[in-house]
C-alpha cells in the first residue's frame, strides 16, 4: 500500500546519510543515537554495540518524485533539527511542495479507509492534515462536509490552494445526505480543538493519522473518533523525526495506550482504532 522502497530511497540519496554510510566507525553524540538506530533499521547502517558502521550503501540518486521529496525534507528540514536543535519556522516554496508530495504515499490508505469505514453524509473534522492528508477523498467518496485542522498555515497552503477549485458553499449543509459542498481550513493548535464546536456544532467524524491529540476533548466534539496509527517503524520514525523538526507533536505513547483500549481494523501497515 505505501511505497516503503521510495523512502528509504530519499534518505539514502541524502548527502549526509551517504557520508555516514562511508565511515568504517562511528561512535555517536547522544543527540544523535536515535537517528543512527533509525538508519540502522532500514539498513543504512549497522549498530555494533555502542558503536555505528557503514552498511552497503552508498550515495544514489534519487528516482522518483517521492524520493526527490523524501531527500529535500531530510536535508532541509529533519538534518538542521537534528544537528543543531534549529526547527523549521518558515519553509521554502520548494520544501513546501515536498511536504505536499510525501503525503501521497498515503493515497491508498486514504481511499481504502474512506471506502470502508466512513458512511455517506455528515461532517467530519481532520486534525491535522499532515503527513497523510486526509481532505478530498472525505468529500469526493463518503460525500462529507469537512473541515480540516493544522498547526501551520504555510504546511496546507498547497492543498488549500487545490481545493479552492472546488465548489463552496458558505456553512456546512444540514441533511446529511447531501453532497459534500463544504470545506474549511482553521490554524489552530491540536490542543484547542474544542473551540471548533463553538463554531460548527458537533461533528459526526473526527479523523486523526500520526498525530497527538486529547482523545478526551474530541470525544466532545465528535460522534466518533478514528486514530490511525503508523505501525511500520521505518515510516512511523521518519513521520516522527518530520513532525519534531515542524515543530508539532507526533503520536505519543499515550494516545497509543488510551486507543489499545477500543475497536481495531487494520489495513496493510496502519491500525484504525474507533473511539465511539
Amino acid at each position: 500500500m505505501i511505497p516503503r522502497d521510495y523512502v528509504i530511497e530519499g534518505i539514502r540519496s541524502t548527502p549526509f546519510v551517504a557520508l555516514l554510510a562511508e565511515f568504517e566507525e562511528l561512535k555517536p553524540p547522544a543527540r544523535l543515537i536515535q537517528f543512527l538506530n533509525f538508519l540502522a533499521e532500514i539498513g543504512i547502517l549497522q549498530k555494533k554495540g555502542d558503536k555505528y558502521k557503514g552498511g552497503k550503501s552508498r550515495l544514489v540518486e534519487a528516482t522518483s518524485p517521492i524520493a526527490q521529496a523524501v531527500s529535500d525534507i531530510f536535508q532541509n528540514v529533519v538534518m538542521p533539527y537534528l544537528s543543531l536543535g534549529r526547527r523549521a519556522v518558515r519553509l521554502s516554496p520548494e520544501t513546501q511542495r515536498s511536504l505536499y508530495i510525501y503525503t501521497t504515499i498515503y493515497q491508498a490508505l486514504r481511499v481504502a479507509i474512506v471506502q470502508e469505514f466512513l458512511n455517506p453524509g455528515g461532517l467530519a473534522v481532520v486534525a491535522g492534515w499532515f503527513p497523510c492528508g486526509f481532505s478530498s477523498e472525505i468529500m469526493s467518496i463518503a460525500g462529507r462536509d469537512l473541515v480540516v485542522v493544522e498547526e501551520r498555515d504555510d504546511l496546507v497552503a498547497i492543498e488549500a490552494d487545490r481545493l479552492s477549485l472546488l465548489p463552496l458553499t458558505s456553512a456546512p449543509l444540514q441533511s446529511e445526505l447531501a453532497p459534500a459542498s463544504f470545506y474549511a481550513f482553521e490554524i489552530l493548535n491540536l490542543g484547542e480543538v474544542e473551540t471548533l464546536a463553538e463554531k460548527y456544532g458537533k461533528f459526526n467524524t473526527a479523523v486523526v493519522c500520526d498525530r497527538h491529540v486529547d482523545l478526551s476533548i474530541l470525544r466532545k466534539i465528535a460522534g466518533e473518533v478514528m486514530y490511525i496509527v503508523v505501525r511500520d517503524r521505518a515510516l512511523a520514525n521518519f513521520n516522527r523525526l518530520v513532525l519534531e523538526s515542524l515543530g508539532l507533536r507526533p503520536t505519543s505513547e499515550e494516545n497509543i495506550k488510551t486507543v489499545e483500549k477500543f475497536d481495531r481494523e487494520k489495513i496493510g501497515d496502519f491500525d484504525i482504532y474507533f473511539l465511539r
